[in-house]
């Protein structure tokens, strides 16, 4: 059985099979500040709902990290929740397979 982290590489990169979820995943990765829901999903033109699922996949993937921050000068009561922000995990993947053997 192989071992725990290769598992969770493999779903890691089995996260990026959707098209969407790949889309949102290569912008975030681009991009050289945090991205917010909005931004994402008017960059790969889905709805915010569907950006915020996929997104969230992507967390949980272990591909992409969240950080809350607000985004207007606005402080205290009343100023609203902080926005939710995504980028790229610093850890890196890569992935090889063994060569085949001719029978």
């Amino acid at each position: 059985m192989p071992a725990a982290p290769l598992v969770e590489q493999i779903a890691a990169i089995a996260a990026l099979a959707d098209p969407v979820r790949r889309s949102l995943y290569f912008y975030v990765v681009g991009r050289p500040t945090h991205v917010g829901r909005d931004e994402a999903a008017r960059a790969v033109k889905v709805s915010r709902a569907l950006a915020a699922f996929h997104l969230d996949k992507l967390v949980e993937a272990g591909l992409l990290e969240t950080i809350y921050r607000r985004l207007t000068k606005r402080r205290g009561p009343g100023a609203g929740r902080p926005a939710k922000l995504y980028c790229p995990v610093a850890r890196q993947f890569t992935v090889t397979l063994p060569p085949r053997r001719r029978a």
